[in-house]
């Protein structure tokens, strides 16, 4: 059987004249959706193309980088080791501790004058670094008052900012930073050109050398080592050079030193080891502690005795009143009494030891254990805000 041959087509012609006009306007229709989409697509496409020329113009703006990684990590810790050589070379020539450090330096350090006073000296000068420079500096060519105005400005930024629920925040709030910082330089831009830049550096420098020279020079003996004044200012101008360069990067550098009695960290520390545990502290807070609750049982004592003779004198009053027929009760029962004034049996005391189990006996309460704190920390913590870690503090623990 041969295929079968396929029905002739109907000619156009057909049509009636109303299919025809129909079908033309369905085209008309048709030919307008396709010019709205069309205009649509160009539209957007264009809208599009502006978008992606302003992201790569914000790209371009924020990718400016003074220092990569490396050359801050090299420069940080050729800072550390200055820190921990001059530590070192002053360590027996201390004649007393900085205050907010006595609690956690033994009595016999000075005197030893060994690894605990080396922890010391780079605690107290990492601490000093970061109070008076990183902290209070914004940028160390700019006239020192307007810096410090500046730096304020910066810190006050993320210190009133909204506590960051989600890492989208953190970011949101580290980009506010520094696009404040960047369009602050741009507008100080001129002024940064000046010949008086490299005045106010070196104006900068001479009074942080005198300064720290000075603070330190205060806890040691007289005459202060020759040392102390040949290791600072190659201290200080490091210092200074980095705090020249970290406002102009288009990311956060951030340095922190963490002080006695932070939580610990591990993220931003490392644990050290090699100096003497903390048996007999210079000044024990836990001591002052102690003696202000002496003072107060003592006063609750004298209020207890006061308030006992009162009631001698009341019940004597009560005595008299019940033989002329008009009885009182006394204002204390005897078991309140035999608390406060023991038997010679002791009965008093046994009273009060049932009510107050020893701590850690399974009746009593158990003493909770207080988790490891900062102790001392010998140097800071360098991290990139959001990105990465580039230096951990050195940190003894309790």
């Amino acid at each position: 059987v041969g295929r079968a041959t396929p029905p002739p087509r109907a000619p156009p012609n057909d049509m009636t004249d109303e299919e025809v006009q129909q079908l033309v306007k369905e085209h008309e229709v048709l030919r307008e959706k396709y010019q709205k989409v069309k205009r649509y697509f160009f539209e957007q496409q264009t809208q599009v193309h502006q978008l992606q020329n302003t992201l790569a113009h914000q790209r371009l703006s924020l990718s400016r980088t003074s220092w990569d990684d490396t050359e801050y990590s090299t420069r940080f810790n050729r800072l550390d080791g200055l820190i921990a050589q001059l530590s070192f070379a002053i360590r027996k020539d201390w004649k007393a501790i900085p205050p907010w450090l006595q609690p956690v330096v033994n009595k016999t350090a000075v005197e030893t004058g060994k690894q605990e006073m080396t922890a010391v000296g780079r605690a107290f000068i990492s601490s000093w670094l970061v109070d008076e420079i990183f902290e209070r500096v914004f940028h160390p060519d700019l006239e020192p008052t307007l810096s410090t105005q500046l730096k304020i400005i910066q810190l006050n930024i993320r210190k009133f900012a909204p506590t960051s629920q989600s890492g989208e925040e953190e970011d949101a709030l580290v980009t506010k930073v520094i696009n404040w910082r960047l369009a602050t330089l741009e507008g100080l831009a001129e002024t940064l050109r000046t010949p008086q830049c490299a005045t106010n550096r070196q104006r900068l420098t001479d009074q942080l050398n005198e300064k720290l020279i000075a603070t330190v020079q205060m806890y040691l003996q007289d005459p202060a080592p020759p040392d102390l004044a040949g290791g600072i200012p190659m201290i200080v101008e490091l210092a200074i050079n980095i705090a020249q360069h970290v406002p102009l990067e288009s990311r956060e550098v951030h340095i922190e030193y963490f002080h006695p009695g932070h939580s610990l960290a591990p993220d931003f520390m490392k644990m050290e080891t090699g100096i003497p545990a903390l048996t007999n502290p210079i000044h024990d807070p836990n001591a002052d502690a102690d003696k202000a609750s002496l003072k107060s049982t003592a006063s609750d004592l004298r209020d207890s005795a006061t308030s006992s003779d009162l009631g001698d004198n009341r019940g004597k009053r009560g005595m008299f009143g019940s033989l002329m027929g008009n009885p009182k009760k006394g204002p204390a029962s005897p078991a309140q009494l035999g608390k406060q004034q023991p038997t010679a049996s002791g009965a008093g005391s046994s009273q009060v030891s049932l009510s107050q189990q020893p701590p850690g006996s399974s009746n009593g309460p158990k003493e909770e254990q207080i988790p490891p704190r900062v102790r001392l920390a010998v140097g800071f913590a360098v991290q990139i805000r959001g990105k990465s870690i580039l230096m951990k503090a050195p940190v003894y623990s309790t």
